[in-house]
């Protein structure tokens, strides 16, 4: 999946450099241009169907795999390094894990775009967005452990017609007795029978294949524009780590398809005429199905407060941050009885008057 690109100069490793767009040696500063390989139509989309009924096809290059014991990541990196802690969680328990042949190879990748430091120094904007967080965070957090990582997804196409039939009620109101001598309102119901259909293509609808991010984290980071997507090059991945992906196809097709059939059905809901509906009945039709397992960077440190594990974010190409951090419960306790205090005194206030 990826290998060593020896410097001219000193013969040091080059690395991928997100701020110059090309290889630099870290030592004596020589460069290599990957080329000229922007968005490219070598980006193939590939026939679902068919992939899904046929076996994988591996990798084309040697790599080393290690899996983490704690949280269940795999990550690929150059057979002659040696990987020390998990980007992921950062716990050292790796294990060295032998070569598996039965996987599909990316295709395409986004390159790193956002250099390591302006992702740290994005950490203190983040935690003064987020509120009740403890003061000595941004001293506690070990940022010095940020790593870049390839992160595998998939990503599916679909084109879909769906006809729909309802029955749409329509609220209206009328004047009723009140049993009082006076009159009420009181809402009522008209049904009228509903039909339409909804056309919707989904394009490169992405769904994360790993277990070293949650669903919930990784979608804070997006978008990714897979327009920028390049052909799959190992020079990208010179000093970065990729991680195999642990979501099979498959299971990955499952959560794409369980999310766009729920956009499916609120558009349906919403093209029903009138106030509330029942008897809703569609049915979905697709046709050209297919899909991309493709890298995409994200710069990630997994930090401990108070022996617990959380994660800083950041999109390696937009600079998008995201992640968890711990509550602070003594901030939180001021605030609440602070509220409280504000009601008393309103409240003790409105009963002198």
């Amino acid at each position: 999946m990826s290998q060593s690109y020896p410097c001219s100069g000193c013969n040091a490793d080059l690395k991928w450099s997100p701020g110059d767009g090309q290889l630099v040696c870290p030592y004596c500063g020589t460069t290599n241009d990957v080329g000229e390989a922007g968005p490219s139509e070598a980006v193939e989309e590939l026939d679902l169907d068919s992939m899904l009924a046929s076996a994988p096809t591996g990798w084309s290059a040697e790599v080393s795999e290690f899996k983490c014991s704690q949280c269940g990541a795999y990550t690929t990196v150059e057979p002659h390094v040696t990987v020390s802690s998990c980007a992921f969680c950062g716990t050292t328990k790796l294990e060295l894990q032998p070569q598996q042949g039965d996987v599909i190879q990316p295709k395409s990748l986004l390159p790193f775009g956002i250099e390591r430091e302006m992702a740290r120094r994005g950490f203190g904007a983040w935690v003064k967005s987020l509120w009740f967080r403890p003061n000595d965070l941004k001293q506690m957090a070990r940022l010095n452990a940020l790593q870049g990582v390839y992160v595998p997804v998939f990503t599916f196409d679909m084109k879909t017609r769906t006809p729909w039939t309802a029955t749409a009620g329509h609220h209206y109101y009328v004047n009723v007795p009140d049993g009082k001598g006076g009159t009420r309102r009181e809402r009522r119901t008209r049904w009228v029978p509903a039909s339409g259909t909804i056309r919707r293509n989904f394009d490169d609808w992405m769904v994360p294949a790993t277990f070293g991010l949650s669903h919930d984290l990784f979608k804070g980071l997006l978008p990714y524009d897979t327009s920028k997507l390049v052909p799959y090059d190992s020079r990208y991945l010179a000093g970065f780590v990729a991680e195999r992906y642990q979501v099979n196809l498959s299971a990955a097709w499952d959560t794409g398809r369980t999310e766009m059939v729920g956009v499916i059905h609120g558009l349906v809901v919403s093209d029903i005429p009138g106030d509330t509906y029942r008897n809703l009945d569609y049915d979905i039709k697709a046709w050209d199905k297919t899909f991309k397992h493709c890298l995409v960077p994200v710069w990630i440190a997994a930090y401990r407060y108070k022996d617990k594990v959380y994660r800083y974010l950041v999109n390696g190409v937009t600079g998008a941050r995201h992640g968890t951090a711990p509550y602070s419960w003594v901030k939180i306790t001021a605030a609440v009885l602070a509220v409280a205090a504000v009601i008393g005194a309103a409240v003790w206030w409105l009963d002198q008057a």
